[in-house]
């Protein structure tokens, strides 16, 4: 051991690629004395920080307990870097399990957030409001102002950023809330399918807070809200698409009226479908069923497969929200027991199962036929 120690005991001296992998196979080997794993520390805290003794300094924290502690403070210090490697710093140290949260003040957040590393800048937005403890209200200022960023994964990023903020429940003003609703359907026309897919789920999120927000207007948002994933069924992206049926089978409540329409593509007519849409005008009301019109039809008989099952599971929460759509929906579900795919027939026999669980399946004979009449592979 002590012949090796020559090799990266001169700080003066840059540390070269073979320098580093003998370094690490010390590091990983739990025989290495300890007096040998110091000097390791104290050569790697006195060289010029990179992206190499980043890894090194996580490995020595990782495998020797006793000096993690020195290592983490080399890691720290790292964060004070203006460049892609403070948020590296941040990363490694996020991955260690100490300590359980780091503590960024205001200023040094928003200049990691502006930092000019477009990698650096994503895994802020992505990872600050799980790894560090950001004032909700800040946080939500940044996420929502790089909503605008020019870079498409920088907007996707802060879209997932509020989806995470969202999971906290630490906003009771409903101006807030609504902004942020408001501004992710600005986004479902954006042209990169990343960017739509998380604002689908940041309307889906926030939408459900916004129902909530208000007692009065619950059941008008949760039209709305479904209205609008339903209007992402028929996205040109498989990914979005998927993701706007996994927002619907997160609704509460949705009218029967807007359930029906789901299932016909031609827009029904508004005379005997008023009993619980007050809030929306005949205007409003015909806009949002254009949007919903079909929805679920078209999800079901979508040519990927994924869709379409995704498309079963929206109906694993919906047909218990009302009987008579679960009596229309069984219909085609029964349909779907005849799928290509083996793991969308399966999963209409978990939703018809759920039904019967909660009392809304409601078989008649030609059903039972079908279901006999099932393909065995």
């Amino acid at each position: 051991d002590d012949t090796l120690q020559p090799q990266w005991n001169h700080t003066e001296q840059p540390l070269t690629l073979h320098t580093l992998s003998s370094i690490r196979s010390l590091l990983i080997n739990p025989s290495t004395p300890k007096r040998i794993v110091s000097s390791i520390l104290k050569t790697l805290t006195q060289s010029n920080l990179t992206h190499h003794t980043l890894n090194l300094l996580s490995d020595l924290a990782t495998h020797h307990s006793s000096l993690s502690q020195l290592a983490l403070d080399s890691l720290l210090r790292a964060t004070d870097s203006p460049t892609r490697l403070a948020v590296d710093s941040l990363a490694s140290v996020s991955e260690l399990s100490f300590p359980q949260e780091f503590e960024l003040d205001d200023d040094r957040f928003v200049s990691m957030c502006f930092g000019p590393s477009i990698p650096g800048r994503v895994w802020m937005l992505r990872n600050a409001g799980y790894m560090f403890r950001i004032r909700p209200a800040l946080l939500f200022t940044v996420l929502l102002g790089f909503t605008k960023d020019p870079y498409p994964y920088v907007r996707a990023a802060s879209l997932e950023g509020l989806v995470g903020l969202s999971e906290r429940g630490e906003f009771h003003d409903v101006s807030m809330v609504k902004g942020c609703y408001l501004r992710a359907l600005e986004l479902f026309d954006d042209m990169e399918d990343c960017v739509r897919l998380s604002a689908v789920r940041v309307v889906a999120s926030w939408g459900l807070m916004l129902s909530a927000s208000s007692a009065d207007m619950k059941a008008y948002w949760c039209n709305e809200v479904f209205a609008k994933l339903c209007s992402m069924a028929r996205d040109m992206s498989v990914k979005v698409r998927v993701e706007a049926f996994n927002g619907l089978a997160k609704m509460e409540i949705v009218s029967k009226d807007f359930l029906l329409q789901s299932l016909s593509k031609r827009v029904l007519g508004n005379g005997k479908q008023r009993e619980t849409m007050d809030q929306i005008t005949s205007e409003q009301f015909t806009m949002l069923a254009t949007s919903v019109a079909g929805a679920l039809m078209h999800g079901l008989e979508d040519e990927f497969f994924e869709v379409r099952k995704s498309a079963c599971q929206s109906l694993h929460r919906l047909t218990i929200l009302n009987v008579e759509f679960a009596r229309e929906a069984l219909d085609l579900l029964m349909d779907m027991l005849n799928d290509d795919s083996v793991v969308v027939r399966l999963q209409a026999l978990e939703t018809m199962h759920h039904m019967a669980i909660n009392g809304c399946l409601k078989l008649q004979e030609k059903h039972l036929h079908m279901i006999c009449r099932m393909p065995d592979h």
